[in-house]
């Protein structure tokens, strides 16, 4: 029997803090091991809940989303998996599934190692109507400078390239060491190879590709994806000259001189906060996406048909929203369709004819989606 006084995302966090268990009880009120199967989440004698029951850990992107308490306690269960098997299995158990953007924040409070006050959550005024608690306001970049600034005056260098070169230790054993770590592998590298001396053969080898990293992890660059129809304002013929250039270009006028589609454009941007270049790649299709480019999707473009989003990871176009900033780009005296007024987009206005007014249009639409990015998914700055 559910209590009145008893909040399931307080239950959830002290038993997850405490390291105790929660029972699963079918319809008839039998214990079941499967959430899947399961009618009520019973916290000891405290208080019992409907499985679904709506928590007050709103989504951070919604006002009105709530996370449901089997939604917490399967992400709870399976929080060592990788995204991607998270997502495939709440698709395949019809559950609702923790954005990526939220798995940290969400993993933090329940877990007791974020303060109470962090997740967003939904307040009940004295007339019993909800309200979005004012506890996690946007990122303010001036703020966030002042922030770097501060902790760079703080920090204290220790050591050095030149101190330690100076510092009276001998290196002469470093090429030994080498050798004997990393012994050269039968005519992989002629003598001479690493010096950039002529080889036996007479030609010269590159010094530089002979020392070059086996492996080099490259920096993931974030994904913004268009729509593939041709009908569509934005396609991949003319986002590059909106998001690089700053000015928006009839598709046919752009498709009569591009010749064929290219299959991916990159867009180099540079980060107003921090003055680094970020260069993103824009596609229009998801078909051969890794793990990798789903978690690196920062943006779509959508322009209001739900088939666009068919054998995404994400079950419906108001999910997909709720893991990337989402665009519905159309001119400025037109209305939006009526699909898009349930999704969570931005609406991208563009003048006919003012192209002067294109360069503000991006502005705008840029400091959102650094926000977005510096949110929600920052290891893609790093």
């Amino acid at each position: 029997m559910s209590s009145t006084t008893a909040d399931p995302l307080n239950l959830l966090r002290q038993y997850t803090i405490q390291s105790k268990k929660v029972e699963l009880l079918d319809q008839n009120g039998n214990p079941t091991p499967d959430l899947q199967s399961a009618a009520t989440i019973r916290f000891g004698e405290e208080a019992s809940f409907a499985r679904d029951t709506p928590t007050s850990f709103l989504r951070s992107n919604s006002d009105s989303d709530q996370y449901t308490l089997s939604a917490l306690l399967h992400f709870l269960d399976h929080r060592d998996q990788t995204f991607y098997e998270y997502m495939k299995m709440t698709n395949t158990l019809g559950l609702q599934t923790i954005s990526f953007g939220d798995r940290a924040q969400v993993l933090g409070y329940l877990t007791g190692k974020t303060p109470e006050i962090t997740p967003a959550v939904v307040e009940k005024q004295d007339g019993g109507d909800a309200k979005r608690a004012k506890t996690r306001a946007a990122p303010d970049v001036s703020t966030a400078n002042d922030i770097a600034r501060d902790i760079m005056r703080r920090e204290r260098v220790l050591i050095t390239s030149s101190s330690v070169l100076s510092s009276g230790k001998s290196f002469a054993r470093v090429p030994d060491l080498a050798k004997a770590l990393f012994p050269a592998k039968p005519g992989a590298v002629a003598k001479g190879a690493v010096s950039g001396k002529p080889t036996a053969a007479g030609t010269p080898a590159s010094g530089q590709a002979a020392r070059r990293p086996a492996h080099h992890r490259k920096r993931r660059n974030p994904i913004i994806v268009v729509p593939a129809a041709t009908t569509s304002m934005l396609t991949m013929y003319n986002i590059k000259s909106l998001l690089q250039d700053h000015q928006f270009v009839d598709c046919r006028a752009d498709m009569d001189k591009a010749g064929p589609k290219p299959h991916e454009v990159f867009v180099e941007h540079t980060m107003s906060y921090s003055g680094q270049t970020v260069k993103f790649r824009v596609v229009d299709s998801v078909q051969d996406f890794t793990e990798a480019d789903w978690e690196a999707l920062v943006c779509v473009f959508t322009q209001g048909a739900a088939w666009q989003f068919k054998n995404w990871i994400w079950k419906s176009p108001e999910e997909v929203f709720q893991n990337c900033l989402g665009f519905y780009p159309k001119y400025q005296d037109e209305r939006p369709k009526d699909t898009v007024t349930s999704w969570a987009v931005s609406l991208l206005n563009i003048e006919r004819s003012k192209r002067h007014m294109d360069r503000a249009t991006v502005v705008g639409l840029w400091n959102s989606l650094e926000q977005f990015v510096a949110r929600n998914k920052p290891d893609l700055l790093g």
